[in-house]
């Protein structure tokens, strides 16, 4: 089984980065092989609007977004980590997200939906972010893109581990249990 998560953060070790490295961590510990990507250091351009891949299913933009194309079909279970960057994900996640348009190419213009099973398994999704303004609605615009991003690449939006009022680097370590909350979401995704 494998775990696959997206660092789409430009800052090493920020809030985002410790949420879903201790995510990981219990997706390993409970007999997962995991990899993260930091998005801010892979090279790959955004969407032109091309529309080829409602031809092939593919992405037909020739740069590094290939690997990751083939990394999102052999994963088990996705995790997306983003800062909240004016009530939506980070220029780097939605890159990403913009990319997978040949996911949904693949899906509902050709009919050849990316399974959401894999035997018994049913292949997950976790969105972990913070924020830091106090809004109560700051999340609504990135889960919503969450959402229709999960479906896309056939898989089942599964949890969201949010936290507001955090801005300063590192200072979720000082939560009471988001750090807790993110290793056991990483052990749940793996056994249940």
């Amino acid at each position: 089984m494998k775990v696959l998560g997206f660092s789409g953060s430009p800052r090493a070790n920020g809030n985002t980065d410790l949420l879903l490295k201790e995510l990981m961590k219990g997706a390993k510990e409970a007999g997962a092989e995991t990899e993260i990507i930091n998005l801010s250091k892979f090279r790959f351009d955004p969407c032109i609007s091309c529309n080829k891949c409602y031809k092939t299913g593919r992405c037909e933009v020739e740069d590094n977004f290939q690997e990751i194309y083939d990394k999102i079909m052999e994963a088990d279970h996705i995790v997306v980590a983003s800062p909240i960057y004016f009530m939506g994900i980070s220029a780097w996640a939605k890159t990403l997200v913009d990319r997978c348009q040949c996911y949904w190419a693949k899906k509902y213009i050709l009919n050849d939906p990316v399974s959401e099973y894999r035997g018994n398994i049913t292949r997950r999704g976790v969105f972990i972010s913070t924020a830091g303004s106090k809004v109560k609605k700051a999340f609504d615009g990135a889960m919503f893109t969450m959402r229709f991003f999960y479906d896309a690449i056939g898989v089942v939006y599964y949890k969201n581990l949010l936290y507001n009022s955090i801005d300063d680097k590192g200072v979720i370590k000082d939560h009471p249990t988001a750090l807790k909350e993110a290793y056991e979401a990483g052990k749940e995704i793996v056994t249940k």
